[in-house]
């Protein structure tokens, strides 16, 4: 092994039975990535990492569980000194919040939304550093190679930055998304407006075609998605696979979004067309995610949908008639499955 690499691995701590054990089985590489994102020194068992955090037992192991990880054996020593400096953090928080004390379960309801949510984040940052990993072994780079490379030019402060930026903006915006509505409900309720959308048969497309070709489908579903709905300043609340949830506070917003997504999917050849539903009233607003009565009936109108058109109760419609960007048309009574009879119209876009 060279220089360079072994003076990485010593000052991030690393065993030589590791790194023995990374040369010889091939994934030198790999250990570098997991050296460089956690490089303290693995010290403490989990009753070691609570009693230096000065917390109970049980309670160290909830936190640890929220993150989204399980209990490790009870004699490993898997955790460093940033575990117990995050832990203490953590707990001084209950007692330290500017809007008075914090309970132990919401806290761990925010740990388990944040580990769940940057979960799915670096599940993307792995999908790509996995296509790199594929590119530079088939351009005939070893393990070690790799690996020295890897040492050499880390991005990871990058990575943090941008996210530690991206989370500020985040939480700014959901700021003044609850706390600007003077109507909020006391059970979290909130007035806006709720959509999906979702590829007419993609099931049965996926089982035709290849992993390589699905993939990239799906990725550009999702890509014209994410951009049309931050056009119309709406917001995704979900991606769940051939389908995309979306929320705005206003109907015209939500309507503008499904009519854009659904023509596009319409004169998109690489994708199957598209179909939604949409509704409007009070939201359920959970742990980043949306539910209730009016979530339902938006979800049940998609599957209603026809290919290429948008579906929606027609005191919705009503709201657009005077909206030159949208046609919208008178249904009829219809049976929306576990909610009842009632009035629907589509909505589509004005043709220019």
């Amino acid at each position: 092994m060279n220089r360079t690499l072994r003076r990485f691995f010593r000052r991030r701590h690393t065993q030589v039975s590791e790194i023995e054990s990374a040369a010889t089985d091939g994934y030198l590489a790999l250990l570098v990535l997991d050296r460089e994102i956690l490089p303290g020194k693995r010290r403490y068992t989990m009753a070691q990492l609570a009693d230096r955090a000065g917390t109970d037992l049980t309670t160290a192991k909830s936190i640890w569980r929220a993150v989204g990880f399980p209990d490790l054996p009870e004699d490993l020593p898997g955790f460093t000194d940033d575990d117990v400096r995050v832990t203490q953090s953590f707990l001084n928080t209950l007692a330290t919040s500017e809007l008075g004390f914090t309970d132990l379960d919401t806290s761990l309801t925010i740990t388990r939304v944040l580990g769940s949510a940057l979960a799915t984040v670096a599940d993307a940052v792995s999908e790509t550093a996995a296509e790199r990993f594929r590119l530079a072994h088939n351009s005939g780079m070893n393990d070690e190679e790799l690996a020295t490379m890897l040492a050499d030019q880390s991005q990871l402060d990058q990575l943090v930055d941008q996210v530690n930026y991206l989370f500020r903006l985040q939480l700014r915006a959901a700021l003044w998304r609850r706390l600007a509505f003077p109507e909020t409900g006391q059970g979290g309720s909130i007035p806006g407006s709720i959509g999906f959308v979702d590829l007419v048969g993609f099931t049965a497309l996926s089982e035709e075609i290849g992993e390589s070709e699905l993939s990239g489908l799906v990725r550009r579903f999702n890509d014209m998605a994410y951009d049309t709905v931050a056009r119309a300043n709406g917001r995704v609340v979900k991606t769940l696979g051939d389908a995309v949830m979306f929320v705005a506070h206003a109907p015209e917003i939500v309507a503008d979004i499904a009519t854009q997504i659904t023509t596009k999917s319409m004169t998109d050849p690489s994708l199957p067309n598209a179909r939604a539903g949409i509704a409007e009233g009070a939201l359920l607003a959970r742990q980043g995610d949306y539910f209730g009565s009016v979530v339902n009936l938006a979800s049940r109108l998609t599957d209603m949908a026809r290919p290429g058109t948008v579906l929606a109760p027609a005191e919705f419609g009503a709201q657009l008639t005077n909206d030159p960007r949208f046609n919208v048309r008178r249904v009829g009574r219809r049976r929306v499955r576990d909610i009842g009879r009632i009035d629907i119209c589509t909505i589509e876009l004005t043709l220019s």
